[in-house]
């Protein structure tokens, strides 16, 4: 009997735990969660956030196109039910607290709590932003402003609304392209805040400059987005979203309306609302419900959520309209279409990046040593960890770990400061010795002269060194320093005196390439922009000699018509002599750029610079020299060569076309050759 019952509570345990693991699996969260690396890419990263529950109705009330969301200080939720023309106020439970407003709004669209609880609400439907008392109560209004600076035709449609600790009233109003209305306690306008810009794209920029005045007053006018939502942070900062404005959808406004945030923060089309935490991350949701947040600097920490699949599953939207986050960092979000509120709670994950970086904006970087690796250990791929982790070794002094960490995180700022420090300590440790070789070997130098003058003891050595540079490939190489001292002479003697042949310009072209490479892979870390992992052999190759290809048959095309002098293989030969300021001097910048730092980047761009028009000079030199033209003709000769190569870039782009269309009309009539075969 002890046995039957034993074996009945084993097999009780077993199904236990597999409903218990398929309730796991049922409560995973219906969509993937993504973070940003340092190459602005979304990588996958564990469950920010999981879905909890969804606020379907309140007692007996039932939500009708809820716009808005707004969660106070007590934790307390409100809800702008838009067709229920009300203002419904609940708890974290979703148990009903309040109903405002019932009786007094038409169209509410937008909700917000000040410090004293009053309750401000924008209606469009009466065309006002009604302040309620704590009693319910209407206590004031604010309707179209009567000013002249307000703009006799500008509409007044509210749409949101926010207030700052003075009482001053933002207001978002529906197609207001000034930006957004500013008022005061009282009710007097303020002025216009915040406006975005108009984007001139080039139809636009062409009909301003070729149409008449008359025919532009005809047109569109060219007008700003106007924002979609607005919020205000614990330090007074406004924040503003625009749906659908590339490149600063996301602002924060300081008091003379200039963006703080980056203008390259993370793009959806389909913004419709944010949020500003207390601890003064953004969050922000899409009309498609996908949901972002970021940190205080601009930086995307998550991405998560998913257009609703018709299986109205929690953390799906059909038409998401508003989203506000509780003092527990729970997110909550209002779907218009599906008439409910759905929750997020943060997990585990988060809420150690939510730990680390708290410690972090507060400026205790050691202590958040310990949380930034935990959320490493969790993903490695977590670039802002890498970030927290770098400053932390600097504030302890550890430079070199310090660097390592920067360097993961694309921190070009954070390892300047770093790699300065390494560098002091170096410079001070070392540069008595450095001192001391140079000194040896200078001694060392003029010792060896002294003993060839007295015994010869180094002839045989002198005679393998002639041989060597006598032979005719070593001539036509070390030719190339005759330009760096005398252009005109060396384009004669390539010109004239055969001083260069097709094997050293082969040579020469070859080294560009390599050093091209060598630049990409080991310019400093600070000064190099191109990922080496992401490089393509093949399409490196395209980049380097296409241009040169085109230059050379063009230039030789166009001096062959305007009676230039040089022939083909003169062009192809100078041309890759005019680098020689590249050729001789690259590497040298390229491994000095590993030792400068942000403090010394003028001296990096600067010798970029000197190449560079160096090697412009050089060719323009060639040009003149090898075709025998004065210097007006030289630069006729170099525009049109530019325009030749423009014509045959569309040439060849044109028979890439026409082959690509044969290709595939071949490849269409063989395969349907072999299915008919087949049949």
């Amino acid at each position: 009997m002890k046995n039957i019952n034993g074996k009945v509570l084993l097999l009780v345990l077993v199904v236990f735990l597999w409903l218990d693991s398929s309730t796991l699996v049922l409560a995973e969260a219906p969509y993937k969660t993504y973070t940003e690396d340092h190459n602005r890419h979304f990588v996958r990263t564990q469950d920010a956030y999981h879905p909890s529950k969804s606020i379907e109705k309140v007692g007996d009330l039932d939500f009708s196109g809820p716009s808005d969301i707004y969660i106070d200080a007590l934790n307390r939720i409100y809800v702008a039910d838009t067709n229920n023309h009300r203002i419904v106020v609940i708890d974290e439970e979703g148990h009903l607290i309040q109903i405002i407003g019932e009786d007094v709004l038409k169209m509410p669209t937008g909700v917000f709590v000040d410090h004293q609880g009053n309750v401000y609400v924008a209606d469009s439907g009466i065309s006002q932003v009604v302040k309620f008392g704590a009693d319910n109560e209407v206590k004031q209004t604010f309707v179209r402003p009567d000013s002249p600076l307000f703009g006799k035709n500008n509409p007044f449609k509210p749409m949101k609304v926010t207030v700052d600790k003075r009482g001053n009233v933002y207001i978002i109003s529906e197609g207001s392209t000034n930006g957004v209305i500013q008022m005061s306690s009282y009710g007097d306008f303020l002025g216009y805040f915040g406006s975005n810009e108009s984007q001139a794209n080039l139809r636009v920029m062409l009909e301003r400059f070729f149409f008449t005045d008359a025919q532009r007053a005809k047109l569109f006018k060219n007008v700003p987005p106007s924002p979609t939502s607005i919020d205000i942070d614990e330090k007074g900062l406004i924040y503003t979203i625009t749906q659908g404005n590339d490149g600063s959808s996301v602002k924060r406004l300081n008091i003379s309306g200039f963006n703080l945030l980056p203008t390259d923060m993370t793009f959806h089309p389909l913004y419709t609302d944010l949020f500003i935490s207390k601890s003064g991350n953004i969050y922000t949701i899409s009309q498609n419900g996908i949901i972002f947040e970021f940190d205080t600097e601009g930086n995307l920490l998550f991405s998560f959520g998913a257009p609703d699949d018709g299986k109205s599953r929690v953390g799906m939207f059909i038409n998401a309209s508003g989203i506000a986050v509780d003092s527990r960092e729970n997110i909550y979000v209002v779907d218009k279409e599906r008439n409910n509120i759905q929750v997020f709670e943060p997990t585990e994950f988060t809420s150690m990046v939510h730990h680390a970086l708290e410690l972090y904006k507060e400026g205790h970087y050691v202590k958040s040593r310990e949380p930034w690796s935990q959320v490493l250990k969790r993903n490695n791929l977590f670039d802002l960890a890498h970030k927290g982790l770098a400053d932390a070794y600097y504030k302890q002094q550890l430079y070199t770990e310090a660097i390592e960490e920067y360097v993961i995180a694309n921190d070009k700022e954070g390892y300047s400061n770093a790699f300065w420090e390494v560098r002091n300590s170096w410079l001070q440790n070392n540069l008595i010795y450095v001192i001391y070789i140079v000194i040896v070997l200078f001694l060392l130098r003029l010792l060896l002269r002294w003993l060839q003058r007295k015994t010869g003891m180094f002839d045989s050595l002198h005679r393998i060194k002639n041989q060597i540079l006598s032979t005719t490939f070593i001539r036509q190489i070390r030719f190339i320093f005759r330009f760096i001292k005398n252009p005109f002479e060396g384009f004669y003697g390539i010109k004239e005196e055969q001083k260069a042949s097709h094997w050293s310009a082969a040579f020469f072209y070859a080294l560009f390439f390599v050093e091209y490479v060598f630049a990409l892979y080991y310019t400093g870390f600070i000064f190099n922009n191109v990922e080496p992992s992401s490089l393509i052999l093949l399409k490196e190759i395209g980049i380097v000699f296409a241009p040169i290809a085109l230059w050379i048959i063009a230039n030789y095309l166009v001096s062959t018509i305007n009676e230039g002098e040089g022939k083909f293989s003169e062009v192809f030969k100078g041309t890759i002599y005019a680098m020689a300021p590249y050729l001789v001097f690259s590497p040298f910048i390229v491994i000095v750029s590993n030792v400068l730092t942000n403090n010394d980047a003028f001296l990096y761009s600067f010798a970029n610079t000197i190449i560079i028009v160096w090697c412009a000079v050089l060719l323009f030199i060639m040009v003149k020299e090898i075709h025998d033209y004065t210097v007006r003709e030289t630069i006729g000769n170099i525009l049109i060569t530019l325009f030749g190569m423009l014509i045959l870039s569309l040439v060849v782009f044109i028979i890439y076309v026409l082959l690509d269309q044969v290709f595939d009309f071949v490849y269409s009539v063989i395969r349907e050759l072999m299915v008919r075969a087949e049949l």
